[in-house]
């Protein structure tokens, strides 16, 4: 919060720009004052926004396989989602991409947070990313209800990360929950006159008289303030949500630690702030508040990923009450666990054969698998598999070869790096029409 003397130069600042400042950085100017003032009067007003119980996930390159098969499962038995992402602001560029925040509303009084952060995710040929990719394959579904404050297009520009495409977006079932906001406030809160109120009435609160141009959206901090009268700090709106938030990632001093978890917090009341909006609304259910057993089945036995987890409302000084049987919640059916169980075993076989790789940067896209595979047995160069990867902006093609011998990889490396140009692509095909005209005419002569 600002002091009273900040408040009022801000005040006076936004009386008093000079007139040399015109046209847009005129309006930008006036904007973040605006801002700043807004933000004050309104964490002078409401308390700090609480939020409902949560369970935190960062997902990176650092993230398990058992946590995130844990989390495909929790995304298969649940119906409804709440959905935000963050970019980080590029001068005179289109916005960086930096993460995604889902919330995964559970049958149960916690809910899950993911921090999906895009610019830290692991390589797309490792498990980890097949696993993430299979997570949003799960969550586009149809099915499964996700609550935006805003349009879906907003997750355009993260396609570019590989983890989901524009037609998995489009197919989704999506939710504008802010034009649905917009069109609820309205309809309770017609403007009224003085005359129309009772004394003890408050003031009139329709968007006008809230300074909220009627043509204008809502924002969420407003919509937080006037429904559910608690104060969303968003002073971090504009900020490097790309620097790795998740403590884990890499090593960082205290200050470092304490910026992130900031940086966190923001990201993640986004979510938790429209959740507890839809529940005001009687847009979803409020969930039972009950103690809940999550398990998870990974590998043939049943591994429990998370520990039962208690609401401390739960806990009741009565003694003589009996205690509850915690609920367990198998949320998958066995032909579910077998396909993830199948699924995991495919990419952890993939992630061993492609622990020591040779890397073939902008071959020639007319290739085959077939082909290459037979060109790099002809160089005697021992393989587990080969694939490829297209990159999601320049869209030129690399080659993945999954080596055996590790400590001959430089060596394969140096034997077959150039073999797949285009010169040497039709070097390839004139080679095999050559062989294919040979027996032709010795099959020609012995007849």
């Amino acid at each position: 919060m600002l002091s009273q003397r900040e408040y009022e130069k801000l005040k006076w600042q936004l009386k008093n720009i000079p007139s040399t400042i015109k046209g847009r950085p005129r309006q930008n100017l006036r904007t973040t004052l605006r801002k700043k003032i807004h933000e004050h009067e309104l964490a002078s007003t409401y308390p700090t926004f609480t939020p409902s119980n949560f369970q935190q996930f960062f997902i990176n390159f650092q993230t398990t396989d058992l946590t995130l098969l844990h989390l495909i499962e929790a995304c298969a038995a649940s119906t409804n989602f709440i959905l935000d992402t963050e970019s980080v602001g590029i001068y005179q560029g289109p916005n960086k991409p930096a993460l995604i925040q889902i919330q995964i509303i559970l049958p149960t009084s916690i809910s899950y947070v993911l921090i999906i952060e895009v610019c830290h995710l692991p390589p797309i040929h490792e498990t980890t990313f097949q696993l993430i990719k299979q997570f949003f394959t799960t969550l586009f579904s149809s099915g499964k209800t996700i609550y935006i404050w805003g349009e879906i297009d907003e997750l355009n520009d993260f396609t570019t990360t590989g983890l989901f495409t524009l037609d998995q977006i489009k197919l989704s079932n999506n939710n504008n929950f802010q034009d649905e906001f917009k069109d609820y406030w309205t309809k309770k809160h017609p403007h009224q006159t003085r005359s129309q109120r009772s004394t003890n009435e408050l003031p009139c609160q329709c968007e006008s008289c809230l300074g909220i141009n009627p043509t204008d959206t809502w924002s969420l901090q407003n919509a937080v303030a006037y429904e559910l009268h608690q104060w969303l700090d968003k002073r971090f709106t504009r900020s490097s949500f790309d620097i790795g938030l998740d403590p884990q990632l890499y090593h960082f001093n205290t200050n470092e630690i304490e910026h992130r978890t900031r940086l966190t917090r923001y990201a993640i009341y986004d979510c938790l702030s429209i959740y507890q909006l839809l529940l005001k609304l009687n847009l979803i259910n409020n969930p039972q508040q009950s103690t809940v057993t999550l398990i998870t089945s990974i590998e043939e036995n049943i591994i429990e990923q998370q520990p039962t987890i208690i609401d401390a409302e739960q806990i009741s000084s009565d003694e003589s009450e009996p205690e509850r049987e915690p609920q367990q919640y198998n949320l998958l059916s066995e032909e579910e666990r077998k396909r993830i169980h199948n699924r995991s075993c495919t990419l952890k076989q993939r992630k061993r054969y492609y622990q020591n790789t040779i890397i073939i940067n902008n071959i020639d896209r007319r290739f085959k698998i077939k082909q290459i595979k037979a060109i790099i047995r002809s160089y005697d160069v021992p393989f587990f598999a080969v694939n490829f990867s297209t990159s999601s902006t320049t869209r030129q093609r690399s080659l993945h070869i999954g080596i055996r011998d590790s400590s001959q990889i430089d060596h394969y490396h140096n034997r077959i790096k150039h073999l797949f140009t285009t010169s040497h692509f039709y070097e390839f095909i004139s080679s095999q029409r050559n062989r294919s005209s040979y027996k032709d005419d010795r099959t020609r002569r012995s007849k």
